[in-house]
């Protein structure tokens, strides 16, 4: 995979020239415009207004549809939020979108001053329970377990365009996905509102206490993925103590583990489809990272990585 060659700065540089330009075009400010990351999206803090935007960058990549995806987030996120849910809101200072600004999607959010705090397992697992609970009557159609639908078929699809990988090894992970929807499919899983990436990077300490971000793979679906994906590579003590959290909120007693190990199993497969699609647009973050979760995911070189009793490898 070839270096990206000034990729990521033009695309960043497009990000901001997005946000800015939507921005404007919403009556907001944004004088002092500040890059708060670039990796799969541009994130920028539209400085003086309080309001932080989103752009579909690397991301939009991947996706048949970026503009759906900010869509569904801003949806769900702002039902949350309209709930007393943890989630960082959609701003109430102009349209949240999301909006078209030369040519790429971009949705307008809420500034959370960040914590540096971390949260301890138990804390991100109150928190999403209770994302779980207030999002429970959002009242519109939403993909089925779009993690692992869309996000690895797009992502299949634009790594053959894009020949990114050799084929082989396309092949082979198109027939491990394939096994996955067949026993997604065999399964009547009881759904709910799922955040779809919910991993401890994806929660931020603000005064209002911990809060969700990123929801852009929000789905209806069994809570056991979001479960799955939240307790990856804890300790044995951590997880316990997690899911007694989230049992607490819910009310709903933990899951079996073998539920858990399926779903850490199929997640695998999206986490290696996903930043193979990355390393391609941005090598010199993730291309080092592709060898080992494409064995993992294939089931080559060591047992997969999965969730089970007692513990499980990270």
């Amino acid at each position: 995979m070839p270096d990206d060659g000034g990729r990521i700065a033009q695309m960043t540089r497009a990000g901001l020239a997005a946000a800015v330009r939507v921005a404007r075009q919403q009556g907001l400010p944004g004088d002092d415009p500040q890059v708060m990351s670039s990796r799969g999206n541009v994130l920028v803090h539209l400085r003086p207004a309080p309001v932080v935007a989103r752009v579909a960058t690397l991301t939009a990549w991947t996706r048949h549809d970026p503009f759906g995806w900010l869509a569904r987030e801003v949806a769900v996120a702002g039902y949350v939020a309209a709930h007393g849910g943890p989630v960082v809101a959609p701003t109430a200072l102009a349209d949240p979108g999301p909006h078209w600004g030369d040519g790429l999607a971009v949705s307008l959010w809420s500034w959370a001053p960040p914590s540096p705090a971390a949260p301890a397992p138990r804390d991100v697992a109150a928190a999403l329970a209770r994302l779980h609970v207030a999002a429970e009557g959002f009242p519109s159609l939403l993909p089925d377990m779009l993690p692992l639908r869309d996000q690895i078929s797009d992502g299949l699809d634009a790594l053959e365009r894009e020949r990114a990988l050799d084929r082989p090894v396309l092949a082979a992970l198109r027939e491990r996905h394939a096994e996955v929807l067949a026993e997604l499919d065999g399964q009547a899983w009881p759904a709910l509102v799922l955040h779809g990436d919910a991993h401890a990077g994806n929660i931020i300490g603000s005064a209002a206490g911990w809060l969700w971000v990123d929801l852009e793979e929000t789905c209806r679906g069994p809570r056991e993925f979001d479960l799955a994906v939240m307790i990856r590579g804890l300790s044995a003590g951590d997880i316990a103590a997690a899911l007694a959290a989230y049992a607490d909120v819910t009310g709903t007693p933990p899951p079996a583990p073998e539920t858990l190990a399926w779903f850490d199993r199929a997640r695998v497969l999206e986490g290696a489809v996903w930043t193979a699609g990355m390393a391609h647009q941005y090598p010199a973050r993730y291309r080092g990272k592709v060898p080992a979760l494409l064995d993992e995911a294939l089931g080559r070189g060591g047992a997969p990585g999965r969730v089970s009793a007692p513990d499980r490898a990270p």
